[in-house]
């Protein structure tokens, strides 16, 4: 059974998703190419993300309004989970650097058998 994928991500600014992409242990290759989306078709993107395994899955931005549309297409599913650690790191980076500017600190951080992450901050007023 083949699996597609497609998980839209507001973004602020590429320099933000080049380093989720980092922290998720892949690389972002920004050449135009085309990859395969959830039905199987050929789409161009702006973008691939290439883990270490090789697995890959594309990015399309939309600088207008942010979003950036992860697609690619398996049979292992492995190009969702590329793309889902990814949306993860970026919005964990997001979220833990807001809560900081409002003075919030880490104070314990835990990685579940599923994957996520449960961090707990505290604030001292």
């Amino acid at each position: 059974m083949s699996q597609g994928v497609e998980i839209v991500l507001v973004i602020q600014g590429l320099a933000g998703l080049a380093q989720a992409v980092t922290e998720a242990g892949a690389e972002l290759i920004r050449e135009r190419r085309k990859v395969k989306n959830a039905q199987g078709q050929l789409e161009e993107v702006a973008g691939v993300i290439r883990d270490q395994d090789g697995t890959e899955v594309g990015v399309k931005l939309d600088e207008q309004t942010g979003q950036a549309v992860f697609v690619g297409h398996d049979e292992t599913g492995k190009a969702k989970a590329l793309a889902g650690r990814v949306a993860q790191r970026y919005a964990y980076t997001k979220v833990t650097e807001e809560l900081r500017k409002k003075g919030y600190q880490i104070a314990r951080e835990e990685k579940q058998a599923d994957g996520t992450v449960k961090v707990v901050l505290s604030k001292w007023s």
